[in-house]
């Protein structure tokens, strides 16, 4: 392997950024590698600055892209642009994703690659074994992932850090799903993937921006990729509900005019609570048909094909 391109997603980060492509530079220095660093530029308000000394003293870093995007897309959406910019305009044998933050620790690039060398037809992910973050955060992090398994039949257990071979790249670059959620979209791709573990690493500057709002977004964003999927079973999940207050009014009526037991007082209220239940049921069963057969229906966005509608500007840096 002599040509990789690593891509990292900025917003309003540029200090941070400037420490990782330092941090690059000391974890590939005597790989002998040649690199070049896109970082997409999410519609950050902050100016961005390369410190000269900084810039010059970089060697296995020859050349730094910056993608200005239009607009703020959010996280996923930046990195898929990036990643098709990347497979139409940049030879490399591996396309590396990661954070600008730190959090993805650039000392785990050569672990990732040799493991990419080693497996030349798999994208290879970096399983984070241990966080840094709060209690409430990981407590809701395990239910997002807990939530997923329930919606889709699939396990989460990796975030965005990974290796794609060139080989694999100009698949990944035509898959839809990405566009929401670039990891559930791969798993739902069954392309060839595997994950090591890698610790989490702590940010180089600033604050992290996932609160937990945005934690609530991105698990939302994770399903979205499993939509139809997730709407069959909660259509199967409605119609055991049907089922259940189906059997609740037989036995009531068994039991009114079957047998010579009395009937509580309390029954009534039951019945009416089972009929409320029973209505609102079959309404979501309904509801969740046509959202099902309506996503079957709509356009795909296809990075591949539509990125460059929200590239606004592209700045080279040769080093």
């Amino acid at each position: 392997m002599k040509k990789i391109v690593i891509l990292t997603p900025v917003y309003n980060d540029w200090d941070s950024f400037a420490i990782l492509l330092q941090e690059i530079e000391r974890a590939l220095a005597s790989s002998g590698l040649v690199v070049t660093v896109v970082a997409v530029d999410d519609g950050s308000s902050q100016v961005r600055a390369f410190p000269p000394a900084m810039v010059r003293s970089l060697k296995t870093i020859r050349r730094v892209e910056v993608l200005t995007l239009a607009r703020n897309l959010g996280h996923q959406k930046a990195l898929t642009i990036g990643l098709a910019y990347a497979s139409e305009n940049i030879k490399g044998e591996a396309v590396i994703v990661m954070d600008c933050d730190g959090e993805d620790r650039p000392a785990d690039l050569p672990r990732l690659l040799a493991e990419q060398q080693a497996t030349p037809q798999a994208i290879i992910f970096a399983r984070r074994t241990r966080r840094s973050e709060g209690i409430a955060f990981r407590f809701f992090y395990a239910v997002y992932r807990l939530f997923f398994r329930l919606m889709t039949g699939q396990s989460i257990s990796f975030g965005n850090f990974c290796s794609i071979p060139a080989s694999l790249l100009p698949r990944v670059v035509f898959l839809p799903e990405t566009w929401n959620h670039f990891a559930a979209g791969v798993i739902r791709s069954r392309l060839p993937h595997r994950a090591i573990p890698a610790e989490r690493g702590r940010r180089f500057a600033g604050n992290s921006g996932m609160n937990f709002i945005q934690l609530v977004l991105h698990g939302l964003s994770a399903i979205s990729v499993y939509l139809d999927v997730a709407a069959v079973r909660l259509i199967l999940f409605s119609l055991g509900v049907i089922l259940a207050v189906a059997l609740g009014f037989g036995a009531l009526l068994y039991v009114k005019y079957f047998t010579l037991l009395a009937i509580p007082g309390w029954a009534t209220t039951v019945a009416i609570g089972l009929a409320l239940i029973f209505f609102q049921a079959i309404f979501f069963l309904t509801f969740l048909s046509f959202l099902a057969l309506t996503s079957r229906s709509n356009r795909l966005f296809i990075p591949a094909k539509d990125y460059r509608d929200f590239i606004f500007a592209i700045e080279t840096i040769r080093l």
